[in-house]
């Protein structure tokens, strides 16, 4: 087996969760980062409501938005953990790109294989909403799979994997 970890970015949604089990079908017993990416929200300068300005306490909001994405990177490693995988969580701050901050990380931890969900964007949406997964396959110099998710209930289908698997 690579020494290389997988690198498996987790978002927390249905479509992150799929992944992950499926990538405890193509990958079993491998070691994976469980990278979750955040961003400060401290970065904002101040919020316009109803033509008043707020002031929020950034500081406070930022120590929120960074434990819910220690949260969900635990959420991502016990998930890789019932699937098969041997996971650590990776946390990281951006206050970029979040697709360019996985490539760097991946680059950093010299991941074997970067693996995402995807959402499904297509047309508008995705022409509006871009595409972390699309945009991290055309630039990453490292091999990059994205697992989509059938349009079959996501019980069954991992359920139906599982039985793949067995």
């Amino acid at each position: 087996m690579p020494a290389d970890p997988l690198m498996i970015c987790y978002d927390g949604s249905e479509d992150a969760k799929h992944m992950i089990a499926e990538t405890g079908i193509l990958f079993p017993g491998r070691h994976a980062l469980v990278l979750t990416v955040w961003q400060p929200i401290s970065s904002l300068a101040s919020v316009t409501w109803s033509g008043a300005t707020v002031m929020p306490n950034f500081t406070e909001l930022d120590h929120v938005a960074s434990e819910d994405g220690r949260s969900r990177a635990e959420e991502g490693v016990d998930l890789a953990r019932e699937s098969g995988l041997e996971a650590e969580p990776l946390v990281v701050e951006t206050n970029g790109p979040i697709w360019e901050t996985i490539i760097e990380t991946a680059e950093r931890r010299r991941a074997a294989v970067i693996v995402m969900g995807s959402r499904g964007l297509t047309g508008l949406r995705s022409i509006l909403l871009g595409s972390v997964s699309g945009t991290v396959v055309h630039h990453a110099h490292r091999p990059t799979l994205v697992i989509h998710r059938s349009s079959v209930d996501s019980t069954e289908h991992h359920l139906h994997a599982l039985e793949r698997s067995a």
